[in-house]
This record gives C-alpha cells, sequence and structure tokens, in this order.
C-alpha cells in the first residue's frame, strides 16, 4: 500500500471588515484544527478598536496580519492577502471568510482533489448553522441573469446555464490563481465569485464540489445570504450593480439585451431577499434598488460601446518629476524605485519632450504647481504654454490624468493665471491618490495609498546613542509648522538635563532671524538652520527621546514616517490622522497633544517614555512594494474611466 504523498503547503487568506469576533470564533477554530496551515488576515480598515483587537488576535495565534489603510472591497483584500500568502511560498490558497469555518478533515479533502488536479477549483457543500446546505454550487441563468442552486436545475427542458462557486470557501492552486489573475476588484463586494468562476472555465480549469467535504457558514455573521431579514443597502446596491457589470464584460449583445429587459424584475428579487416587511418601513432598500440599476445599466453599456478593456499588460507611466537629484524627497525616490520594480508599470520620469511626444497611458502628477513655475516671468509663461499643451494632448490621446493630493489647497502667493491653470488641471484630472484616509474628497473617484516608511532609506547610515532628555525637530522649517512655539515652550522648562535640537532650513532669512533669536538665550538649545543631508538627519533623530513636530496643521507628514522609521517616538498634535497612525503602528510611538503645545506637554511626555520602548513601530501596511501594487490598481482604475469601463 502506498503512503500518500504530503499535501503542498496552503494559506488561508481571510479578509476582515468589522468582523473581528467572527475571526476569534471560526477562523480560530480552523487553524486549531489545522495547525499547518498559514493563516493571513486582511483588515480593510474600519475602526482603530477593530485594527487593535484584530493586530491583538494575529499576534497571539501567529497569523498574519496585512493592514489596508481604506476598504478595499472583498476582492481586492483577496488579492492583496494572496500575493502576501504566495511570496512566503503558499502553492495552494483557501479563501474563507470570517463567517465560514471547517475542519481538518474538509480541509485536507479540498486540497487533495486540487493537488491531484491543479487545474481544479474546489469548494465544500457549505452548510447553515441548522445543517441545511447553504452552497453546493449555484446555476447563473444565461437567458435573463437570474440565480438558482445547481441541485434544483430542471432537466427537461435543459436552461442554459453556468455553475459558479461561492466565494465564502473555496480552495484552488497557485498556479491556476496567477493564471486568471486572481479576483477582479472591480465588482468590489459580490459577483466577484461568480466572475472568477467564469475565468477559471475560460483558462481550461474546472468547478468542483467535494461532496465529502463540508463547511459551516455562520449565517448572517456578515451580510447573511438566507433567512427573510432585511440586509444592508450595500448588500442590495452591488448585488444588483453587479449583475449587470458582469453582462457588460462577458455577455454578447443579444444576452446583454435580454438581461437589460430583466434589470428591474432581478433587482426586484434582490431586494426581496430581506422581506418585505422593510420596504414598509424604510428607504434604504429602495434606493438601494435604484442606484444598483442605474449605475450597471451605466456599466453594461460603457462595455458594449468600447471593446477597449483596462490593459492587462504593463501600465505605461509618466510620473511629473524629473530623474531625482541628490537633494530630491527620498519620498519621489523610493517611490520610483518600487515602481520601476513592479513588473506591470513602465515608468517614465518627467521632460517636457517626453510629455509632450512620448507614448505613455497615464499622466501621474504630484506637486502640479511646480510645472506652471519658473524663475523669470519668460521661463514661467513658456512652462505654464506646454502645460497646457501637455493638457490638450492627453485629452486627445485618452491619457488618464492621477493626481496624488499632497496637500489640500492651492499654493498661497500665485498668480491668478496659475489658479485657472492649475483649476483646469483638478478638472481634467481622471482619479486621485491619497495619502491617508482623513482626506475627504467627496465623491471624486480615488483610491488610498498611505506614504510609504523610510527603514531601507535610512538603513545605511550609522546612528547615534540616544541622550536621555534630548527633543528634536528635523526638517522644512515654515510658519505652519510652528517651531518657534517649540522653542517657547521649551525654554519654558526648568530641566538642565533636557536638550533641544532644531535641523532643517527656514523658508524665509525672516524666520530663520526670528528662530535664531528665540534659541539664542538656552544653551540647552542648539540649531542647525540648513538643509539635513540624510546622514545627518539620522544621526539628529536617533540621538533624540523624542521627535516633535508641532504643525499648527498636519495632513501628510513625512517627518512623523521619517522618525518612526528610525524607531523614535513622536510628539504631534491630536487629530484623526494620528489617531489613526497611533492605532496602525502600535501603542507607546505616537503620542499627541490638544491646543498649543505646553512645556507640560514636552515633560509629561518624556516622563511616560522613562521606561523606554520596546520593540518597533509597525509600519508593514507602509511598505513600499505594497505601495506599488496599490499605485498599479489606481493606474488600471483611471484607465478604465477614461476608457468607460469602470466607475
Amino acid at each position: 500500500m502506498s503512503t500518500p504523498q504530503p499535501l503542498p503547503r496552503c494559506a488561508a487568506v481571510v479578509v476582515n471588515y468589522g468582523s473581528s469576533a467572527l475571526l476569534a470564533t471560526n477562523l480560530a477554530a480552523v487553524s486549531a484544527a489545522a495547525p499547518a496551515l498559514d493563516v493571513v488576515v486582511v483588515d480593510n480598515f474600519t475602526t482603530a478598536g477593530e485594527l487593535a483587537a484584530v493586530r491583538e488576535l494575529c499576534a497571539a495565534r501567529g497569523w498574519t496580519l496585512v493592514p489596508s489603510p481604506t476598504n478595499l472591497g472583498f476582492g481586492a483584500g483577496v488579492n492583496l492577502g494572496a500575493r502576501t500568502a504566495l511570496a512566503a511560498g503558499a502553492e495552494q490558497l483557501l479563501l474563507l471568510n470570517p463567517d465560514a469555518r471547517l475542519d481538518a478533515d474538509a480541509l485536507g479533502r479540498l486540497q487533495r482533489v486540487v493537488a491531484d488536479d491543479p487545474l481544479v477549483m474546489a469548494a465544500p457543500v457549505v452548510r447553515a448553522a441548522d445543517g441545511r446546505v447553504w452552497s453546493d454550487g449555484t446555476d447563473l441563468y444565461l437567458d435573463r441573469g437570474g440565480m438558482r442552486a445547481t441541485r434544483k436545475r430542471p432537466t427537461d427542458p435543459e436552461p442554459r446555464v453556468e455553475m459558479w462557486l461561492s466565494g465564502a470557501c473555496l480552495l484552488l492552486a497557485r498556479g491556476l490563481w496567477e493564471a486568471v489573475g486572481g479576483f477582479d476588484d472591480r465588482y468590489f463586494l459580490y459577483w466577484e465569485d461568480v466572475d472568477l468562476s467564469r475565468r477559471v472555465r475560460e483558462a481550461g480549469g474546472r468547478l468542483v464540489v467535494v461532496r465529502e467535504a463540508g463547511a459551516v457558514h455562520d449565517e448572517g455573521g456578515t451580510q447573511g445570504e438566507g433567512g427573510q431579514r432585511a440586509k444592508s443597502a450595500t448588500y442590495y446596491r452591488y448585488n444588483i450593480r453587479n449583475r449587470l457589470l458582469f453582462a457588460g464584460q462577458h455577455l454578447d449583445a443579444a444576452d446583454r439585451r435580454r438581461w437589460v429587459a430583466t434589470a428591474l424584475p432581478e433587482a426586484w428579487a434582490v431586494v426581496l431577499r430581506g422581506g418585505r416587511r422593510q420596504l414598509l418601513t424604510s428607504t434604504a432598500p429602495w434606493t438601494a434598488m435604484v442606484r444598483g440599476t442605474v449605475e450597471g445599466l451605466a456599466l453594461l453599456h460603457r462595455a458594449a460601446r468600447t471593446a477597449a478593456a483596462p490593459a492587462d499588460g504593463p501600465v505605461r507611466v509618466l510620473q511629473s518629476f524629473p530623474d531625482p537629484r541628490p537633494t530630491t524627497n527620498p519620498y519621489i525616490w523610493m517611490l520610483k524605485d518600487s515602481l520601476e520594480a513592479h513588473p506591470d508599470v513602465e515608468l517614465t520620469t518627467f521632460s517636457w519632450r517626453r510629455a509632450l511626444t512620448g507614448d505613455h497611458d497615464v499622466f501621474h502628477a504630484h506637486w502640479p504647481e511646480i510645472l506652471v513655475d519658473g524663475r523669470t516671468p519668460a521661463r514661467k509663461a513658456l512652462r505654464q504654454l506646454l502645460f497646457v499643451l501637455v493638457l490638450l494632448r492627453s485629452r486627445l490621446r485618452g491619457t488618464a490624468v492621477v493626481r496624488t493630493v499632497h496637500n489640500l489647497e492651492l499654493p498661497s502667493g500665485i498668480s491668478r493665471r496659475e489658479v485657472a491653470l492649475l483649476r483646469w488641471f483638478q478638472r481634467r484630472t481622471t482619479l486621485l491618490i491619497r495619502i491617508n484616509t482623513s482626506t475627504e474628497l467627496s465623491d471624486r473617484p480615488h483610491e488610498t495609498v498611505v506614504h510609504g516608511h523610510y527603514r531601507d532609506w535610512f538603513a545605511s547610515y550609522p546612528r547615534e546613542e540616544q541622550v536621555p532628555g534630548r527633543l528634536a525637530y528635523f526638517g522644512l522649517i515654515r510658519r505652519y509648522k510652528a517651531v518657534d512655539t517649540l522653542l517657547t515652550a521649551f525654554r519654558a522648562t526648568t530641566d538642565p538635563a533636557l536638550s533641544l535640537f532644531v535641523g532643517g532650513r527656514p523658508s524665509t532669512p525672516e524666520l530663520r532671524a526670528e528662530l535664531t533669536a528665540l534659541a539664542a538665550p538656552d544653551p540647552r538649545v542648539s540649531t542647525h538652520l540648513e538643509f539635513l543631508t540624510d546622514a545627518e538627519l539620522v544621526a539628529a533623530a536617533s540621538a533624540a527621546q523624542l521627535v516633535v513636530l508641532p504643525y499648527r496643521e498636519m495632513h501628510n507628514s513625512g517627518g512623523v514616517l521619517a522618525a518612526l522609521s528610525l524607531d523614535r517616538p513622536v510628539l504631534v498634535p491630536d487629530n484623526e490622522v494620528n489617531t489613526q497612525l497611533a492605532a496602525e503602528v502600535g501603542p507607546g510611538w505616537i503620542h499627541t497633544y490638544a491646543g498649543a503645545l505646553t512645556p507640560e506637554d514636552l515633560t509629561t511626555t518624556l516622563e511616560r517614555l522613562a521606561a523606554g520602548t520596546t520593540g518597533r513601530p509597525d509600519l508593514s501596511a507602509r511598505d513600499w512594494s505594497t505601495a506599488a501594487e496599490l499605485h498599479l490598481r489606481a493606474y488600471r482604475r483611471a484607465l478604465a474611466l477614461v476608457r468607460g469601463t469602470g466607475t
């Protein structure tokens, strides 16, 4: 009798959205039953408290946490987790909802089926807690777009159907996942498993329900699929919308017409999954039905009008910055390096010649005000003319325009012509990238790509030994950064063992003179009011016990991340951005104050740090390879918007 071959290494990928309690119940049971199973949890951000609970759970169980600063949706979240799992060596992926669980025997049976045939995507028979079958394959009826359990398929006459498997619990091999490219994240939520099942078959794969394997679905744990309980407006909207998106992507003209004709009856059927009583007590189901239908019809018709789709190959991106120099912001260097390393991005740095003659899909701007400025009036006028020509050319060629929102407002002190050009550029922008989730962009298309860390950038520079009681500020000094307030507050402290270092170039001679006068009377203060090299910055930050950044307005601060990248705690204003960052990086690293900075804020924070900090701040969400992947997602979405195939 032959000995069975060992099963391939398998990783469970679970996307969490406010469901830490379900993880503690269901995923913990799966992990305990199958200790060899790797577990990757992607947390789509809901609240700081939820993220802290998930982080604690992952640390206790030995799971890998991939925190996302925003809600990527289910499909994009799974894709992010799958990349992490495959990079760690997984050969099989178990895609599992937080409200589903299976035992070791069921997992082994699924693994064995896929190991025997790597072109199989397998699912167990999923049952509700009361034992009734919740999912064992579902048929999509191609004549009108309705659905029914496969086990209820009529045989006479044979309908035009194709089966799909629920994403609540799926297992497939690495090769098949990579062949189909994972989930299509344009669905955001619902129908992404229908789409995946279609693409698995198109890639030569098979869908198999393993009858000997069972899983349990905690019905209603997230968006419950059965019963007659009212469901969320999100559930209704995306089920209705994505039915029509699927039709626009996969069906021929005749089938699309039939699905349009049945759009309202099918939307009504979706809403009735939550019962009739809800329709008398809330307008939300009605609004979701209308919104989902209108959005879905628009998506279907856009797909029908054009055969163009977002490119599956490399995206050609022209950045708005030229080849970096030694004094260039490290953010630009690290973004350039990470995008150049991504196989699906072809990056070009900026010159006017490249912008006017090059062949690129996306123009990505960071500080567009630089492009309409110049050292002399003649040079400024020429650059503004070229700027107009670049925008006109991008419109004629269908180039997507993407802008990273580093600043919320237009620069002050610029001419009316510059204001007009920059506002035109804002209207011409296809998609915005925000650096944190607190940036309000109303209804404009946008993606979130948080500012990456500086750990690799600073790794080659020697660090200084920490000086007890040393405070430090570093970075470009502008009025709004309130370095004068820091100097005033520090001078009011009385402990002779304290010291303060201020390093950075003031923006005006007047500000330099003012800061010099404030620092001079106190021998505990040392200043270097010039541009700091990276080596000088590392030396200043590493010598400090606490980095103080007393900005009057703090939105996106590279200084905070620079300090955290060097494992130094920071004292910053109390606002939503810093509260979220504190939850992300873990306790002990972000300290805040309310109102104007006071001497007591400085001394009490140092007292809290007297015991020292342990470990390192958690900057895993700010890895530059993740940032490159999220930038690519933004570029592809912008292209879909320009080509009329996305939202």
